[in-house]
């Protein structure tokens, strides 16, 4: 990254080969030739909160879209600093307003793969992330095709639904939360001492949920002046409007975590290029029909890549 920072990018099935490539042959699939696959599609995909390439539904994805997307679909997942074996190297990571990773992602693959059409897919923060690029970037943007799922849009409304007192938020969701993320400071406390500012590490493995580590840490770490302030200007609700690139946005009314008023509805109305799937049930990255359980937003996004990558 341009402020020395690392993200790893795994792809599925394999990188395209290079435009001008010197690799060997292993580089196509059967007898399709380098030449012939340099043109292929390529989605990114970009995680939730402390997710990578090794989660399921990620990794489904990426063996949904390849299969039965495109054709010759490649995923490549954008792995966040500091998590998938991927060090973290700066005092810059992973927030709900962080988009400058997505942004040199995009603007390496348009320029390391010139004549491939891209299209990406954001999951609960990494959805909020995706937006907010959409919007940020409005008729600039490179991506021809953008899916979110289960995008929280409003963060405050989000943590004053995830810290209410309720059986599931004290005993599952919130301590989950809090020690993944105390994880990761405890991994990279070094780095996260290694700029100007200085935070109070034991204060933060002592916390008792996500808020509290947002206003000893992210906030201030992100630039912001206040809690309250980080979570207003990392919203991405108010960019909906800003959208130029086809967005198909999935979430769920029964969802624990954002709720159906922190959902700018009036904005996907109002935006042409933008299409918003509001089902009735499929919680927080669920989204489980039939006998047999299966993921149901992934014939969605197949149907919807397909016709626009």
């Amino acid at each position: 990254m341009s402020d020395k920072g690392l993200v790893s990018l795994d792809w599925y099935p394999q990188r395209p080969p290079l435009l001008k490539s010197t690799e060997s042959s292993d580089s196509s699939i059967g007898s399709r030739t380098n030449a012939e696959l340099k043109g292929v599609p390529i989605i990114i995909v970009v995680p939730g909160s402390m997710g990578s390439s090794s989660e399921y539904y990620i990794r489904h994805l990426a063996k949904t879209l390849s299969t039965y997307g495109p054709p010759d679909c490649r995923v490549v997942v954008l792995n966040h600093r500091g998590y998938a074996r991927t060090p973290l190297l700066t005092t810059r990571f992973q927030s709900f307003a962080f988009t400058d990773d997505i942004h040199e992602v995009v603007q390496y693959l348009s320029e390391t793969f010139p004549d491939s059409s891209l299209g990406a897919v954001g999951f609960s923060m990494g959805a909020n992330m995706l937006t907010r690029y959409l919007g940020d970037q409005g008729g600039e943007c490179k991506l021809s095709a953008a899916a979110t799922i289960c995008c929280p849009y409003n963060v405050a409304k989000l943590y004053e639904t995830i810290l209410r007192p309720t059986l599931f938020n004290n005993r599952v969701l919130q301590p989950n939360m809090t020690e993944s993320a105390q994880k990761f400071i405890r991994r990279n406390k070094d780095v996260i001492q290694s700029g100007a500012r200085q935070y109070d590490i034991d204060a933060l493995l002592k916390a008792k949920n996500v808020e509290q580590i947002d206003k000893l840490l992210i906030a201030p770490i992100s630039g912001y002046s206040s809690l309250e302030a980080y979570y207003a200007e990392s919203s991405s609700g108010p960019v909906v409007s800003q959208i130029v690139t086809p967005l198909l946005a999935i979430n769920s009314k029964d969802d624990p975590m954002v709720p159906v008023d922190a959902i700018p509805i009036d904005s996907f109305r109002s935006n042409p290029n933008t299409a918003l799937v509001l089902t009735g049930h499929g919680g927080h990255l669920g989204f489980f029909s039939g006998i047999v359980p299966k993921i149901w937003y992934m014939d969605p996004l197949v149907q919807f890549f397909s016709a626009l990558l």
